[in-house]
Formats: C-alpha cells, sequence, structure tokens
C-alpha cells in the first residue's frame, strides 16, 4: 500500500497591532534568533526588509518572537517568511486594526451667550493603523460643573431623614445640572482621516438656550477612538 504523505505543517503566525506582534511555539526552541523577510508590501513599515529577532523564553509563553513594525502598517493577513539555522518557514503575519487619534488642543473651550455660537480651530492627526471618520455633526450632554456639588449641599439642607425624599431630591437637583444637547459642526475637514495624516479643522458649536449665565459647562465628544473633553463658558 502506498504511504500517504505527510501533512503541511501549519504555517506559523505572528499576531498583535503594529507595534506588537508576536510568536508563540516550541518550534523555536533550540534557536538563538530568526530572520523575518517581509513581504513588498509591508516592506516599506519595517526598519529594513529583513529583521534578525531574538528568541525569548518565559515560563508563560515558552520561545517567542516579537516584532516591531511602523504604527501606520495596514490591517490585515500577509505571507512572510522566517529564517530558523539557514532554513526558511512560512509565517503569516495577521495584524490586528489600532485605532489611535491625537487631538490639539487637550480640550475643546467654547464660550458665548447661551443660544449663541461659538467656533474654534483643532487638529487631528491619525497615529493608528486605519481610516478615522470624522463627522460633519455631532452633539454633546452638557453638565454644570457645579452640578454635582450644588445637589449634594441642597440635599444635606433639606429638613428630613427619609431617604426616599433625599434620594429623589437629589436626583432633581442633578437633572437641573443638565445643561442640554451642544450641537456641533465640522465646518472644514470633515469626513475619513487616513492612517499617519494630520489636518486642522473649523469646529462651530450652537450653545443651548437653557444654559445659565456666568455657568461654566463640560461634556464628552466621542471622535473616533478618543473621549474628548468638551468646556463651555456662559457670558453673562
Amino acid at each position: 500500500m502506498a504511504k500517504r504523505p505527510a501533512p503541511s505543517a501549519k504555517p506559523l503566525s505572528f499576531r498583535g497591532t503594529p507595534r506588537r506582534l508576536s510568536l508563540s511555539n516550541p518550534e523555536l526552541a533550540g534557536h538563538e534568533c530568526g530572520e523575518i523577510v517581509l513581504p513588498e508590501e509591508l516592506a516599506a513599515h519595517g526598519e529594513s526588509s529583513v529583521i534578525a529577532l531574538p528568541v525569548r523564553n518565559s515560563r508563560l509563553n515558552g520561545p517567542s518572537l516579537k516584532l516591531r513594525l511602523d504604527h501606520a502598517t495596514p490591517a490585515g493577513k500577509y505571507q512572510a517568511q522566517l529564517r530558523l539555522s539557514g532554513k526558511s518557514v512560512p509565517v503569516t503575519l495577521e495584524i490586528a486594526p489600532a485605532p489611535r487619534l491625537s487631538v490639539f488642543p487637550e480640550s475643546a473651550n467654547f464660550a458665548g451667550k447661551a443660544g449663541g455660537e461659538s467656533e474654534l480651530d483643532m487638529t487631528v492627526v491619525n497615529k493608528g493603523n486605519v481610516a478615522i471618520e470624522l463627522p460633519e455633526r455631532s452633539i454633546v450632554g452638557l453638565f454644570d460643573d457645579e452640578g454635582l456639588e450644588a445637589a449634594f449641599a441642597e440635599t444635606y439642607r433639606q429638613d428630613t431623614d427619609d431617604p426616599v425624599q433625599l434620594a429623589g431630591h437629589w436626583l432633581r437637583k442633578l437633572r437641573d445640572g443638565y445643561g442640554g444637547l451642544l450641537k456641533l459642526r465640522i465646518g472644514s475637514g470633515s469626513g475619513s482621516l487616513p492612517p499617519d495624516a494630520e489636518r486642522t479643522i473649523v469646529v462651530s458649536a450652537h450653545l443651548p438656550e437653557n444654559l445659565k449665565r456666568g455657568h461654566s459647562y463640560h461634556g464628552i465628544w466621542e471622535i473616533g477612538p478618543v473621549n474628548y473633553r468638551v468646556a463651555v463658558a456662559v457670558q453673562r
């Protein structure tokens, strides 16, 4: 009877985000180092097309290799070659999406009268490996900076020990600190921001009508992977 051929070995796989790719496998045992030969589409994202990688050993993962590529290396699955002791072994690079956005200034500070308009410039930098959408329009819920403290202070003054009444009063006063929805619009620069791209955007805000004069409010604007602080100072 003819002997069946042995099944081909499954390719070894590096997995992770571009800066934290790792491969752990018993086949690395006995080797001091290896060389990863990047495919043509990834060559520009490494320090060179061939990168030497020392074999590391740990009690938890056993022998492993670590690979760092440029932060903007596109997510996806790539085929490459790993050289071990002069032998070439096929490997797969499974690069995960790593969205990352930097925003300047550190917070968006608007100022104006209730019901009025305010505008500012922001700079956004895509430091990840996937495109990030900058929506033309967004809304942000606002809350009085002193709302929480005021709610506690008013509750302490109540002439009752009934926990139900105290909790109800605290919640009512807490709701008084809600300032409504701040409407934001990116007038210039909205749309898709590709990896490694930088853009200056102009953001205009329509302040809610019910904001209290002389008060300051805050909220969180979700821009891609970032929870960005928004502050509003209401003029008297």
